[in-house]
């Protein structure tokens, strides 16, 4: 059943967007009588059309769930080139990661300025909320503000982690930092195409980041996202 995403006014009356509205009459082609889901704050409200134009709707009753994880997700991403970020903020959305940080690296070719950064994150936001409702979660994933490198500090966590291509360390250590991740709060630190700097290592490093591999293969910038994000989301989910 198709979900969307409601707000309230002031006056507590809930609001469905405009665009949300022309998906359900233009493109998912309901009609009075058909249903769908309403997700306010968390809970789940099944939803009948009783009117097209205007677009009115009543309430037949509350659903009790929960797609969350068992803990919080922070996923800090370097920014790639080209599309990538789209596709990492889509399935991170899926995998149940809970925030995303984009970080203006060293090596980030696609750099995100003061000039462009609300049209990104207009659009970013649309598709979280896209992914959320296909994915049936019960919250948004957080994406606010893109960050310099130096800046990871200001983000606390129970256990801190950072993908580094030349670690010495082996997935069974990735496996004992994360086995025990449920109901903490993980940071996961995923540098663009060039990877990381020494120097950004070294300040993780300093700030409690404990560095992980992903494996024999040098992966994508993307790809190293859904990895690991799928191994906490497998451990989290349990």
């Amino acid at each position: 059943m198709q979900r969307y995403f409601a707000t309230t006014d002031k006056f507590k009356n809930i609001i469905i967007s405009e665009d949300d509205i022309f998906h359900i009459k233009k493109v998912m082609r309901m009609r009075v009588g058909d249903t769908f889901e309403l997700n306010l704050d968390g809970d789940i409200l099944l939803c009948k059309i009783s009117s097209l134009s205007p677009f009115e709707y009543e309430i037949l009753d509350k659903k009790e769930e929960n797609h969350e994880l068992n803990g919080y997700i922070r996923l800090l991403y370097c920014l790639p080139k080209g599309e990538k970020t789209d596709l990492v903020i889509q399935k991170s959305v899926e995998l149940g990661v809970n925030e995303i940080v984009l970080i203006n690296s060293t090596r980030s070719i696609a750099k995100i300025t003061n000039e462009n950064k609300a049209k990104k994150l207009e659009r970013f936001n649309k598709i979280i909320k896209e992914a959320s409702e296909q994915s049936k979660r019960t919250k948004l994933l957080k994406l606010e503000d893109v960050i310099t490198f130096k800046e990871i500090v200001n983000y606390k966590a129970d256990i801190s982690l950072i993908a580094y291509e030349n670690s010495t360390n082996t997935l069974n250590d990735l496996n004992k930092l994360i086995e025990n991740a449920q109901g903490k709060t993980v940071n996961v630190i995923i540098g663009a195409e060039g990877g990381l700097t020494k120097e950004e290592v070294e300040l993780a490093l300093n700030n409690d980041y404990q560095e992980i591999t992903l494996g024999k293969r040098i992966l994508r910038s993307e790809t190293a996202c859904l990895y690991i994000l799928s191994l906490l989301s497998f451990y989290m989910d349990r």
